[in-house]
C-alpha cells in the first residue's frame, strides 16, 4: 500500500480534504436558506415583521436616506428578524417535547416572545429618530 505522506500522494489528499470542505460549507448554507425559507412560510410573526419592513425601506429610497441611517435602518430591521427566527425556533423545540401546559415551557416562550418585542420596540424608536429631521 502506498504511503499517503509520499510526494505523490500529497495533492489528491489535499484535493479531497478541500472538497469535503467545500460540500460542508455548501451545505451549512443550504440548511440555513432552508430555514429562512421555513420562516418565511410558516411563521406569520415573521411574514409580519417583513411586511412591516417594506414600508420602512421603500420609504427610505423616497427620502433619500443617508448612508448612515440606512446602516440604522438595516441592523433595526435585522435585529426583528434574526430575534423571530430565535423565537420561532424556541416555539419549536417547546412542541418537540411537550404539548402540555408546563411553566418552564411558558418561560421560555414568554422570554422569546419578550426578545423580540424588545427587537421590535428598539427598530421603532431608532426608525423614528431617523424620520424626524426629513419631516422637519
Amino acid at each position: 500500500m502506498p504511503d499517503s505522506t509520499a510526494p505523490g500522494r500529497a495533492l489528491p489528499i489535499l484535493y479531497n480534504n478541500h472538497m469535503k470542505i467545500k460540500k460542508r460549507i455548501i451545505n451549512k448554507f443550504t440548511y440555513a436558506f432552508k430555514g429562512l425559507r421555513i420562516a418565511i412560510t410558516t411563521d406569520n410573526s415573521f411574514k409580519i415583521h417583513f411586511v412591516f419592513a417594506l414600508p420602512i425601506v421603500i420609504s427610505g429610497f423616497i427620502l433619500d436616506f443617508t448612508q448612515f441611517d440606512w446602516i440604522i435602518i438595516s441592523i433595526a430591521i435585522g435585529i426583528v428578524l434574526i430575534s423571530e427566527l430565535f423565537n420561532t425556533a424556541i416555539e419549536y423545540v417547546v412542541k418537540m417535547f411537550t404539548d402540555e401546559y408546563h411553566e418552564l415551557a411558558e418561560k421560555l416562550l414568554d422570554i422569546g416572545a419578550g426578545a423580540v418585542l424588545l427587537a421590535s420596540l428598539l427598530a421603532v424608536v431608532l426608525a423614528v429618530l431617523i424620520y424626524i429631521p426629513y419631516f422637519q
